[in-house]
């Protein structure tokens, strides 16, 4: 195909720039097929992420593996997706964890945390604020009791997802 555009560049003729402009545009076209292919895939993958909750699948499994730094990180995966599935897995947060968070939040030890230090708690360890905050009013102080059970609850990953409890 080449080797024709070129010889009837050399011979002057005007179905050059016609043939040139042809296989720009189809190069062109193929393009912008293959990105709208690539946006479709790309989508798919997102939409199959969210819905099988592969995200916080992995980040549960990937911090109990930093946590618990196994000889045998497959083996440490395999048993760890088994007890998911027997929904048995041990939290990452514990009890006595939730207990020094508190304590750490408030500061003035009044027993009492508003929304205002948890949010800003929430904020510091990279948690998302709407998942945990949901279903407190602006004005409620918790003590630590409700701090546990509400907390606790959102700090688990695999909460809310069909890996839960």
């Amino acid at each position: 195909f080449f080797s024709s555009i070129l010889h009837m560049a050399e011979t002057g003729s005007e179905e050059v720039a016609t043939q040139i402009q042809a296989v720009y545009r189809g190069h062109a076209q193929r393009r912008q097929t293959d990105k709208l292919k690539y946006d479709h895939n790309q989508k798919a993958v997102k939409d199959y992420l969210h819905q099988n909750n592969i995200p916080e699948l992995m980040q549960h499994l990937l911090s109990l593996m930093t946590y618990h730094q196994p000889a045998d990180p497959k083996a440490f995966m395999i048993e760890e997706l088994t007890k998911i599935q027997t929904h048995k897995y041990a939290d990452l947060v514990e009890d006595s964890d939730l207990t020094t968070m508190f304590e750490m939040i408030d500061v003035n030890k009044t027993e009492f945390i508003s929304c205002g230090q948890i949010k800003n708690a929430m904020r510091n360890l990279g948690i998302p604020i709407p998942r945990v905050m949901s279903g407190i009013p602006e004005t409620e102080k918790m003590d630590i009791k409700q701090w546990k059970q509400h907390i606790g609850a959102n700090l688990d990953v695999l909460s809310g997802t069909r890996y839960a409890r």
